[in-house]
């Protein structure tokens, strides 16, 4: 009976891999995990939060005050601006604006807030604290679509028209009358202003502010238009249906009309990809001399649509027991959906918000319901990762397998030789397979028995002052080297150098090994692989286990 017992016990562990993978959550849901939740009580999430100054910053309106609230990554309120003259419906984003000079002045780091009692208030993100606030035209409302930016002022579309002020001191440039429009957003091409309004009026507008009617149709422009590659993307809603146009942007003759279900949502442009959606469906356009829908989903979506990176987005299920819809978007131009249990329920029309903070990833979700849930990635940054089949280590757990099972077998027959054989033999394979383990503990031995000479990496003159105190990343491609500095917080060599290769604009391919990461091409140049240097010292742990420290400088050279 007891070798039974024991052969039971080693044939079971042989299940255990299949047992673990049998999840029936989403592979999202897999991927993140809750950090915390934010009630702001009754009203809703009206758009898309942002992240500025290292603070969540989320719109709230409907029967709530109506304010723009700024949350530290704890949770926890850091301050909160309010408008209690607002008529609600305040649906225009939030929009930040960095530092700058112009014609007609200087101004620092901004949040632009357009509210529907026709008030711009410009805000510090550090404390809420307002810049300058200005007085727009109402007409029953005020502001309620997105703003865009260029150059040294701002362009607002009002109730009635589209106005340009000055991000200096929100001064009025000038004002031109349109017709009236609902979340009427501006959108900016070659000089012209473009902006639609309720009567399915296409308005352009010079630089001077004066306004043409470009085209009209039979249906309401409510989204700022998109230019495509194929020309101005307009989707049109009617009573019971709409219509997606494709225009000239010069002249506004029509190009194309592709049928779409009732109520869009806001189109999104991502390169060459356009993005319409509906009370019906989601289309995938892809837009080159004609726009041509390449793949459509089944989908209920009415407001905004999260595009996170080139192959994917998230939008709002905009129903009473909604969830939000994952679509993932591959290389042969189909879509894939996965439904995303975020734990709040109810409709919802705001897109979630991604950023990364010390080289963590989060995903922040909003809805009608006025509730926040913050979610952080289970993993570091996403990186270019080249996953080879290792045949030789499949070969060893496979071996290793059938040697358990035969172990169980010969134990419960009794062959106690062919027990101790097999069993001898299964023990060397796992010592093998935790071999690479073995070797970086000895490594790290190693290091601090005999630790390398090391030369402190020198300081360059030419660096801003701004870098003094921060972590920095020296890349030398063909004899040219490229510094970026003012990182602060990142605890390892490759999470500082990931954050480094995207601030500016490098492509790095990864290894993964069973020893750690290695970058095996920085901005395509391969070489015979890469190495770094830590603060003058050659590396000798791979570079996500090699920790750094707040004031290091890391080089990376080809070998």
């Amino acid at each position: 009976m007891f070798q039974r017992l024991i052969a039971f016990f080693l044939l079971s562990l042989m299940l255990l891999p299949l047992v673990s993978a049998d999840r029936d959550t989403s592979s999202w849901n897999q991927e993140n995990s809750p950090v915390w939740e934010y009630d702001f009580g009754t009203g809703y999430i009206s758009t898309s939060p942002v992240f500025v100054d290292d603070k969540i910053i989320v719109r709230t309106s409907g029967n709530s005050e109506p304010s723009v609230t700024a949350l530290e990554l704890d949770g926890t309120m850091a301050w909160k601006h309010a408008n209690l003259l607002s008529k609600n419906n305040d649906m225009s984003p939030v929009l930040p604006v960095n530092a700058g000079e112009g014609i007609c002045g200087t101004w620092p780091d901004l949040l632009l807030v357009g509210w529907t009692n026709g008030v711009i208030d410009a805000l510090y993100p550090s404390n809420g604290s307002v810049y300058w606030s200005t007085q727009t035209e109402v007409a029953g409302w005020g502001i309620t679509g997105a703003a865009i930016v260029s150059e040294d002022h701002v362009i607002f579309p009002t109730r009635r028209g589209v106005g340009q002020f000055c991000l200096a001191d929100g001064s009025q440039e000038w004002w031109a009358e349109t017709g009236l429009g609902w979340r009427n957003g501006v959108s900016l091409y070659d000089g012209s202003i473009f902006s639609g309004d309720e009567l399915g009026t296409l308005w352009q507008i010079d630089s001077s502010g004066n306004a043409t009617s470009l085209a009209t149709f039979d249906g309401k422009i409510r989204h700022g238009p998109l230019m495509t590659q194929a020309g101005l993307l307009v989707h049109v809603q009617s009573s019971l249906s709409s219509t997606v146009y494709i225009l000239d942007p010069v002249s506004g003759e029509e190009r194309q009309q592709i049928p779409a279900g009732p109520s869009p949502a806001m189109p999104v442009l991502n390169g060459q990809y356009a993005v319409v959606a509906d009370s019906m469906n989601l289309q995938m356009m892809k837009c080159s001399v004609a726009c041509t829908v390449v793949s459509q989903m089944p989908f209920h979506t009415n407001g905004e649509i999260g595009w996170h990176n080139e192959s994917h987005l998230i939008a709002p299920h905009n129903t009473p027991d909604s969830d939000w819809g994952s679509f993932v978007f591959d290389g042969d131009q189909n879509l894939t959906l996965e439904l995303i249990d975020t734990g709040i329920t109810g409709y919802g029309t705001a897109a979630p918000l991604w950023f990364s903070s010390n080289g963590v990833n989060y995903t922040v979700f909003g809805n009608d319901q006025s509730l926040l849930r913050v979610y952080q990635s289970n993993y570091r940054e996403e990186v270019e990762v080249t996953k080879d089949i290792d045949w030789v280590t499949q070969g060893f757990v496979f071996a290793a397998y059938v040697l358990l099972a035969s172990s169980a077998v010969f134990f419960l027959n009794g062959k106690k030789e062919l027990f101790l054989r097999t069993s001898s033999l299964l023990l060397v394979l796992i010592l093998l397979l935790i071999l690479p383990e073995l070797s970086q503990v000895w490594s790290e031995a190693v290091d601090q028995a005999l630790p390398e000479s090391s030369t402190s990496e020198v300081w360059d003159e030419q660096w801003p002052d701004s870098w003094l105190g921060t972590q920095i990343v020296i890349f030398e491609i063909d004899g040219e080297e490229t510094a970026v500095g003012g990182f602060v917080g990142y605890e390892n060599v490759f999470d500082v150098t990931k954050a480094a290769a995207d601030e500016v604009g490098f492509s790095l391919s990864v290894e993964q090994t069973g020893i750690g990461m290695y970058i095996s091409s920085i901005d395509g140049v391969e070489g015979d692989g890469w190495e770094y240097d830590l603060d003058g010292s050659k590396g000798r742990l791979s570079a996500d286990n090699t920790e750094i420290e707040s004031t290091s400088i890391v080089r990376w050279t080809p070998v």
